[in-house]
């Protein structure tokens, strides 16, 4: 079962160094060494632990699996402009976003199904769609599971291969 930790953000002036503290607490990975591949994605040197991290306005979330996968969050309370916004999307996404809380799964999905890929959200937004449960790829559907978590007032999605439907919640660093 995948883990996905959570802290404030003013306890960690970054990501990496959120990540640090999560190998060395919980995996006993002393030193981690964090490397970035060549599209920017985030991953532990020598080691086969694969991790994720999104974060928001007040919160990191850093998921940490011994699959490839990919994390996103965002706040319920996130002001959106609707219109604006679904006239980025496919017809068939527009279809089955009636309010802020389907379009934020939406855009959590395709967020986290780039972070899964490696790439960056520039490059795969127009080539990612996500209908009915389903993450795609220039149309054709991916090998992965995205599965929605609401959790401390955010919409989380975990992209993952075989996931299961539950994921490990963990609040970290003097939440």
């Amino acid at each position: 079962m995948e883990k996905v930790f959570f802290a404030k953000r003013e306890n960690f002036p970054s990501t990496e160094r959120l990540m640090q503290a999560v190998f060395s607490a919980h995996y006993g990975i002393r030193n981690a060494r964090i490397v970035r591949g060549e599209n920017g994605k985030p991953f532990l040197e020598g080691n086969a632990l694969f991790f994720s991290v999104s974060h928001t306005e007040k919160l990191y979330f850093a998921a940490v699996s011994e699959e490839n996968i990919g994390i996103d969050a965002e706040p319920t309370d996130r002001e959106i402009h609707l219109p604006a916004l679904l006239s980025r999307f496919p017809a068939a996404e527009r279809s089955e976003i009636a309010d802020k809380t389907d379009f934020l799964r939406h855009w959590t999905a395709r967020e986290s199904g780039t972070k899964w890929m490696g790439g960056t959200l520039a490059d795969a937004f127009s080539r990612l769609s996500y209908s009915e449960g389903r993450l795609y790829y220039r149309a054709l559907p991916l090998p992965v599971n995205v599965t929605h978590f609401d959790r401390e007032g955010h919409i989380v999605a975990l992209c993952r291969e075989k996931g299961s439907a539950d994921a490990e919640f963990i609040p970290f660093g003097l939440l």
